[in-house]
């Protein structure tokens, strides 16, 4: 992950996945910022990531259905791509933290579709 897409699209779906169920639990967004860390491709990015991240949070907190809509946009620019499977892996795991609910599930294969991968193959 060395652009600008990968790491705006890696945000993006992991807030979409953190708030799918309506609520953004603090454990969910510590899967994404250990990812962030662990991954040297996004250290120039760091200085971005958090502002990135705080806007995301407010467009969530304004108006889910925008954000999900911008969130599925900007995982259209890495559908295809090896980028993508590392984007769904994140999204898998920040599901993971308490159990992958109904919605959260819902969401899962709204992003797989977009990111033209089959969800089952990761799960």
């Amino acid at each position: 992950m060395e652009n600008r897409d990968a790491v705006e699209a890696t945000v993006w779906g992991a807030y979409s996945i953190a708030y799918a169920d309506g609520t953004c639990d603090a454990k969910e967004i510590a899967t994404l910022e250990k990812t962030i860390s662990a991954l040297p491709a996004f250290a120039p990015f760091a200085g971005e990531i958090a502002q990135m991240s705080s806007n995301i949070r407010a467009r969530y907190e304004a108006s889910p259905r925008s954000a999900n809509a911008q969130a599925l946009r900007e995982l259209a620019d890495v559908a295809g791509t090896n980028d993508a499977v590392d984007v769904l892996c994140l999204c898998l795991d920040v599901a993971d933290n308490d159990g992958i609910g109904e919605e959260e599930e819902k969401q899962l294969k709204k992003i797989a579709q977009v990111l033209q991968l089959p969800l089952d193959q990761y799960l």
